[in-house]
């Protein structure tokens, strides 16, 4: 059972992580401080220092959990390609839910990462950074870069994607040939 104190920790987080999307999602990475994340989450500087150790970690702040799933489903023996195959990588949605809100919301972020260089880097070192876990659960160093390269050229072609003015089912046949192709370039034994 989480105890008050934990919830409190985890309340003040999430908090500080919707404060700083809004503001950067308004007004872009660069142009967004740290003062002004503090006041919009109505706690002190050094407090997002408890909790983030960067701006760039407020912005990525949900993807070390999309690393975990990941890597729970290919120590569990799951394929990648289904974890991929979603509007948001490992995520509880299907391409049936990319409308509407969640349209406007994936975009708006996107919209935001591609506009400053700063996160476009991190998100490469990112998603790099990937192949070391996923190539210890899969038990295969080429496995775990090959998921890591899949997983960044499928962001980069959703970003694209999402910030062309199509439809939800356009984005997803784009997304799910750049798979068939990555997919279909290896041999079966490494797609797991």
């Amino acid at each position: 059972m989480v105890g008050l104190r934990e919830r409190k920790k985890a309340a003040t987080r999430q908090g500080i992580s919707d404060a700083a999307t809004r503001l950067f999602e308004a007004r872009g990475f660069e142009a967004v401080t740290l003062a002004e994340i503090a006041g919009a989450a109505d706690v002190a500087q050094k407090t997002i220092w408890n909790y983030f150790g960067s701006k760039e970690e407020l912005f990525f702040d949900a993807e070390p959990a999309v690393l975990d799933a990941l890597v729970a489903a290919v120590r569990d023996g799951a394929p990648l390609r289904p974890l991929l195959d979603r509007p948001v990588v490992a995520g509880p949605c299907g391409w049936t839910d990319l409308d509407g809100g969640l349209y406007e919301g994936i975009r708006t972020f996107l919209a935001c990462e591609q506009a400053s260089p700063t996160l476009r880097a991190r998100r490469t070192t990112l998603t790099w950074e990937w192949a070391a876990p996923l190539g210890a659960a899969s038990g295969s160093t080429t496995w775990g870069a090959f998921a890591a390269a899949t997983i960044l050229l499928r962001h980069e072609t959703m970003r694209a994607a999402m910030l062309d003015p199509i439809t939800p089912a356009t984005v997803r046949r784009r997304v799910q040939r750049v798979l068939d192709e990555a997919f279909a370039a290896l041999p079966l034994t490494v797609q797991r």
